[in-house]
């Protein structure tokens, strides 16, 4: 029996009957595949969805029916179904999981399905350029985006190769370019996918256990140990994981990620799946599960599923059936706007304008696709469930905060380091808490390592024939076996003597032939295409190595080299600014400097300024000033004396010599011919780089040639990796020597394949030899092995003496000599002064009586008081001078 509150529900609900009998039907074609949880949470959301807007809408001239059809996973038979309702019944509208080819083939099949809009809800969203129609509206964001996610995980952890593994739905996937995109994606990251494997639909395998045992056994086999599900349903992926725990691929050392297609659904699956994925990380899209409106439609959802798919255990919504729910409510609200007037070009027009804020988010499109931009949770599977460690989006990168949390107008790219120690570990296959290599050294080869057997210096590489085969030594290969030492793993490898130039062994690299090379290789930008190096282990650069020459000319003025120039004008001047002031003090009271006339003056000044340098002065002082004047003066000409002597004396002791040809320009206009190794890269470096011409390039076949062509005039020159110059100058340390500017270069490495995952812990092992100091040992041995002693060097290692060495002693000799000669100046100044007045006012005294004689005929009377006033005058001008 009824309650007795339902009564007035019902007589509600009878009249809205009898109010909208003559409403108008609307039909919404639908595709599904209910063999996949994807397709049951679709069709569920979708039912849901045309429940609710039928009951919510406020105009009853209208009702929506969904028609749907099911594929059985399927793709024949999805497309048979899509067109069999579109022509069966006449849609409106039409939204299910169809690939976009396979969307864009119905549409063309169906010509008057051509305007009606289709709304695909696959997991992502395809360009496709060769699709003009408008008509085809994707739910999804786009795939690019899911790469990136992928490729920012794979970067953070620094793996550098990866196996793909994609799952062929149908015929119409665009796996290909999946995996092409996913490739290009990846070099950003310097990583690149090694292997890729595609694994055909579910229900065309006879045995899906044994060929998913099949690939796995081939996966094993291989080195890589990162392997990224691109695109995979979660049927599949439940098969892979039971099959992988049981192939013990799920222990240490392996690493497996999942796309958003699994970890989104992985609230739904039973707790023996979550067991065979342990240590899985994948992504998830982000979507609001605490609001009000999301609780209601899980709870409806929630009773829906378990009515229809009892036997499923769990059955939470995930983003796919929040999506197909908001997609029948596009259609919904489009039809709504049209009060009633269906036309399918409106309705695709108010669809392509939908604009509100849905289940899984905001719904509006761009391109045919979902405009908002998503944010991806980072999960592992760990226990029972998975744990959020994390939030990615395309704008901030890795964030430690939740998505709900995330302000994106914040600075982006968190680093991921810095995530895990806020959200705690990350446990990775058999429980490891240390981030997996990536590789497996067991399964890892000997590498087939490449030295050159025919370089000019054996000193760095020198292959020789022993009773079992070849003995590879020299600096290059013991700087290697020290790397050895520093690395966190053993590599195998075995020596395999190279019979060609660099560049072909490098390329070997590129072709297979060689696993890597090892040896005096230089670092050029050009070998980059076909191998990747390690870091340096000696710097390297292009230096011209010329014979030399004594320099008979610098050796006839060698004492002028012993001061700078600015000394030689600075010593004389002082001498004689101290001579003159001696002179100017003895000169009044010494008969030995004031006596003679006034060339003879000069002539004493210069003689004893010169004369005091070499302490051989003759005339002696009276005065104490000059005693004080001349004391530091003294001092400081010892002082200069001494450094001279030792400066010169060093300067004798050693030839000096310089080189026959200044640089590579000079030899070039003089046309001379330059040695450079057979097979080495400096021989086309002339030629291309620094324009030798060809036949002015003398190819030397070993380092031992080179004296006997320099000898013999047949090179003027020769042209060495700085490395080699080093060494050849310690073994022929007499007569040659570099000049010119040295051109800089990568230094000399080790070539690996691109992409190869120990090129970052060999570079490392290099650093960690450098800075212990196993290099500069090895190279000090390598050169001290030569017993060479030099008899002549270009620069003398003695300086040129400047001023700063004596600034302060010619501060104190000038500050005395200035001195004493405002000391002597002043009083004499002072006298010739006081002379001048009294003359001045004699001379006044004088013309003043003259002109009184004159006159005194034509003037006595006045004579005795002209006089008088001539008197006053003078008196008064001698009185105005004294004050």
């Amino acid at each position: 029996m009824l309650p007795l509150l339902s009564l007035p529900l019902l007589l509600l609900l009878a009249a809205s009957n009898n109010a909208c009998a003559h409403e108008r039907e609307i039909n919404i074609g639908g595709l599904i595949d209910s063999s996949s949880q994807l397709g049951k949470e679709q069709e569920i959301a979708m039912k849901m969805a045309i429940q609710d807007v039928n009951l919510l809408c406020s105009n009853c001239s209208t009702k929506l029916t969904l028609h749907l059809r099911d594929s059985h996973g399927n793709a024949a038979q999805a497309t048979s179904s899509a067109t069999d309702v579109i022509n069966g019944v006449k849609v409106e509208a039409f939204l299910g999981n169809l690939a976009l080819p396979q969307a864009a083939l119905v549409s063309d099949i169906n010509n008057c399905s051509a305007e009606i809009p289709f709304l695909l809800l696959s997991p992502t969203a395809v360009a496709l350029p060769q699709v003009p129609s408008t008509n085809l509206i994707q739910v999804a964001n786009d795939i690019a985006v899911h790469m990136q996610c992928i490729v920012a995980i794979v970067g953070q952890f620094k793996w550098r190769k990866v196996t793909a593994i994609y799952q062929q739905k149908n015929s119409f996937d665009l796996n290909n370019g999946i995996i092409t995109l996913l490739s290009d994606s990846l070099q950003v990251v310097d990583a690149t996918i090694e292997q890729h494997v595609a694994f055909p639909p579910i229900s065309p395998l006879g045995s899906p256990g044994f060929n998913i045992e099949q690939e796995l056994a081939k996966l094993r086999n291989n080195t890589n140990r990162v392997f990224i599900l691109v695109q995979s349903s979660l049927e599949l992926a439940i098969r892979l994981f039971r099959k992988a725990t049981q192939m013990r691929m799920m222990e240490t050392g392996y690493v497996w990620i999942v796309s958003d297609e699994i970890a989104s659904l992985l609230d739904s699956v039973d707790p023996s799946v979550i067991f065979s994925m342990q240590g899985v990380i994948g992504y998830k899209t982000n979507f609001i599960d605490t609001s009000d409106t999301f609780r209601t439609f899980k709870l409806k959802f929630c009773q829906n599923y378990g009515a229809i798919y009892p036997q499923d255990r769990n059955s939470n919504p995930s983003i796919f059936a929040l999506r197909a729910y908001d997609a029948t409510w596009v259609i919904g609200k489009a039809l709504h706007n049209q009060q009633g007037n269906v036309m399918s070009q409106v309705l695709l027009q108010n669809i392509l304008l939908s604009n509100f804020n849905g289940l899984s988010g905001n719904i509006s499109f761009r391109n045919g696709e979902l405009a908002q931009t998503p944010t991806f949770q980072i999960i592992n599977v760990i226990g029972k469930s998975y744990n959020e460690i994390a939030s990615w989006s395309p704008t901030l990168g890795f964030s430690k905060k939740s998505p709900r949390q995330i302000d994106h107008g914040s600075n982006p790219a968190i680093d991921f380091g810095n995530v895990m120690a806020e959200l705690g570990p990350i446990y990775w296959p058999g429980g490891q808490l240390t981030v997996p290599r990536g590789w497996d050294l067991n399964m890892l080869k000997p590498l087939r390592i490449g030295v050159p057997a025919c370089g000019a210096f054996h000193q760095f590489v020198n292959v020789t024939l022993v009773q079992n085969g070849t003995e590879v030594t020299g600096f290059s290969i013991d700087v290697f076996k020290a790397a050895l030492k520093h690395l966190p793993y053993p590599l195998p490898h075995v020596l395999v003597p190279f019979y060609g130039d660099y560049d072909e062994m490098v390329q070997q690299i590129h072709l297979k032939g060689l696993d890597a090379a090892v040896g005096d290789t230089n670092i050029l930008e050009e070998r980059y295409h076909w191998a990747e190096f390690s870091q340096p282990y000696v710097k390297s650069g292009i230096a011209l190595v010329v014979p030399t020459k004594p320099n008979n000319t610098k050796e006839t003025w060698m004492f002028m080299h012993v001061f700078e120039a600015k000394m030689w004008i600075i010593i004389p001047s002082f001498s004689l600014f101290i001579g003159f002031v001696v002179w100017l003090i003895e000169h009044g009271e010494n008969p030995e400097f004031g006596d003679g006339s006034f060339s003879q003056q000069i002539g004493t000044v210069f003689w004893f300024s010169f004369s005091v340098l070499f302490f051989q002065q003759k005339e002696s002082l009276k005065n104490n000033l000059s005693k004080v004047v001349l004391a530091p003066w003294f001092f400081l000409v010892m002082m200069l004396t001494a450094n001279f002597t030792a400066a010169l004396t060093s300067k004798l002791t050693v030839s000096q010599i310089v080189p026959a040809a200044k640089d590579i320009e000079t030899l070039r206009r003089e046309n001379a011919v330059i040695g450079c190794n057979r097979r080495s890269f400096t021989c086309s470096y002339l030629e291309n780089v620094l324009h030798i011409k060809p036949e002015n390039i003398k190819h030397i076949r070993s380092i031992d040639d080179y004296p006997e062509a320099f000898q013999k005039g047949i090179i003027k020159g020769a042209i060495f990796v700085t490395a080699h110059a080093n060494v050849f100058l310690a073994k022929y340390c007499k007569g040659y020597a570099t000049t010119g500017p040295t051109f800089t270069f990568g230094g000399l490495g080790f070539a690996f394949p691109k992409h190869a995952p120990f090129v970052l812990d060999f570079s490392r092992a290099i650093l960690k030899a450098i800075e212990v100091g196993e290099i500069e040992k090895i190279e000090r041995e390598m050169l001290s092995s030569f017993n060479c002693s030099a008899s002549a060097t270009i620069n003398s290692d003695s300086p040129i003496l400047g001023l700063r060495p004596f600034a302060g002693l010619f501060y104190i000799c000038g500050s005395a000599a200035l001195v004493a000669l405002l000391l002597t100046v002043l009083p004499l100044m002072k006298n010739r002064w006081s002379l001048s007045y009294t003359q001045e006012a004699l001379k006044i005294r004088v013309f003043s009586l003259l002109f009184l004689l004159l006159n005194r005929s034509s003037s006595g009377p006045n004579l005795q008081q002209l006089k008088q006033n001539s008197d006053a005058k003078s008196d008064d001008h001698v009185e105005t001078h004294a004050t």
